[in-house]
């Protein structure tokens, strides 16, 4: 089998290890890497690295020998393994379909390694949605952790370390999987499937919103009678695939009445009696945090675990441990009763809803918020913030590449205000607050941008720690 892994990134390079793990190199098995951004340097470094003298061709290629690769060696393909961050429309992709060569995602093609493994592998939960993945993923890595599980469980997939990485030496599996991940998926069952929510995003990738969803929706259709599909209440997109998967489902939301699983009297309550033979109540109440997504993440958590067979209470241990994750509505720190969050994961509208909403009275008075918008454009259509910014919000202040697309949409709506960098939104932020008489006591800038980072940064990390060093600037000079 002649394997092409296309993306020599962190998913790429997990892909190449494994198959250079089982292949012999002599053998007719080969392994080659097409990436369009590794350097020439780095090209001629690799294949030296990989033994042209034992491979007999070049194993690394990117544009300047793209069509070398093509003449000699693309027909000779058996199976492609693209990363998540190739685009579909990729040149070499099309070229690949002209061959009938099939095109595998990371997730697909380590599902397939898994069932050729000597005893298949018991359990996999896969954890999707718009917002919450890492969260729910991250609660579900500690509780493992605590059920004394962690040597036989592998966590990771969209976060950390990629799926494949685990095939070998781990039993069962919980994965985040991102919709990218989902495009190229055609066998992959997991026995517990989850929906945390489908809202608007990647619009740059997809063609519109409904095909973004039903990307999501893939990771629901191999479930057989005998999975379980867990799905949120609360959420259209999500609680519309119950009656429509071939699995049991399990609603969790805030609804009594509606859910069976459900957020009550400071605990988590899930009545799963009549669906797989069991009730259970996990309490909440040694948990700092209890902001409404955080909840939601919590019992999408509790669902998954107990029916991975961690017990309430390693479940309400790990939720009572867990630490909001950096950069997610994470509190920096104040100048004078300016309060500053960052909330640099936040890259599409839904999660600056949630941000607000999240930042309501708190019994401590009210709280007025300038909002810090803006980044990369992915297509997003910015009209359904106009509510919510009225409701809460003091200003806007527009940085990025749709600073100008939201300041339209935004124009009349709230004041806005344009900057150049992320130095200048903080401090303008911070002086509008103390400009404003009509504030009440307590002032909080938000950086809330509703859009991917890479107009400006390398990633959201990047940009979420930006913030923060513009507020200790700020801060050092107050």
């Amino acid at each position: 089998m002649n394997t092409l892994i296309l993306g020599y990134g962190k998913t790429g390079k997990a892909v190449y290890d494994y198959l250079n793990s089982r292949t012999n190199p002599g053998s007719l098995d080969r392994v080659f890497v097409y990436d369009d951004i590794l350097a020439e340097g780095e090209i001629n470094a690799l294949n030296k690295a990989a033994d042209l003298k034992v491979h007999k061709s070049p194993v690394f290629f990117n544009k300047t020998n793209y069509k070398v690769f093509m003449e000699k060696y693309c027909r000779d393909i058996t199976l492609c393994v693209a990363s998540p961050g190739i685009e579909r429309n990729h040149n070499v992709i099309s070229k690949l379909k002209e061959y009938n060569i099939p095109v595998y995602s990371e997730i697909e093609f380590a599902y397939k390694m898994l069932n050729f493994k000597e005893p298949k592998a018991a359990k996999i939960m896969a954890i999707t949605g718009t917002n919450g993945k890492t969260t729910t993923t991250t609660i579900c890595g500690k509780a493992i952790n605590k059920a004394g599980l962690g040597k036989t469980t592998f966590v990771g997939g969209n976060l950390g370390v990629p799926f494949i990485s685990g095939v070998k030496d781990f039993n069962d599996f919980i994965l985040e999987i991102s919709s990218f991940q989902l495009e190229w998926v055609y066998d992959f069952k997991p026995d517990i499937a989850v929906l945390l929510n489908v809202e608007d995003d990647h619009l740059d990738r997809y063609e519109n919103f409904d095909e973004y969803r039903l990307t999501k929706y893939k990771l629901f259709k191999n479930l057989k009678h005998s999975d379980v599909a867990i799905l949120n209440y609360d959420d259209y997109n999500s609680r519309i695939l119950k009656g429509v998967v071939g699995s049991k489902s399990i609603l969790f939301g805030l609804d009594e009445n509606k859910c069976d699983a459900y957020f009550k009297e400071d605990a988590i309550n899930l009545r799963f009696k009549d669906i797989i033979g069991f009730d259970a109540v996990i309490p909440l109440k040694n948990v700092k945090d209890k902001r409404k997504f955080v909840i939601y993440d919590m019992l999408a958590a509790a669902c998954s675990l107990a029916l991975f067979g961690v017990s309430p209470e390693a479940i309400s241990s790990a939720c009572a441990e867990y630490e909001l994750l950096k950069h997610r509505v994470e509190y920096v720190g104040s100048v004078g009763d300016i309060e500053f969050y960052d909330d640099s994961k936040a890259t599409n509208p839904a999660a600056v809803v949630s941000a607000l909403e999240s930042l309501k009275g708190d019994g401590e008075g009210d709280k007025d918020i300038v909002l810090i918008l803006g980044g990369k454009d992915k297509g997003f259509n910015y009209e359904c913030l106009i509510q919510p910014i009225k409701n809460s919000v003091k200003a806007c202040v527009l940085i990025g590449e749709t600073k100008n697309i939201i300041k339209d949409t935004f124009n009349g709506h709230v004041p806005l205000i344009i900057a150049g960098d992320m130095e200048c939104a903080v401090k303008e932020s911070f002086l509008y607050l103390m400009n404003d008489r009509t504030r009440s006591s307590k002032g909080i800038v938000l950086l809330s941008p509703a859009s991917s980072s890479f107009d400006m940064f390398k990633d959201y990390n990047e940009r979420g720690d930006a913030f923060k060093k513009c507020y200790e600037g700020l801060k050092e000079e107050a």
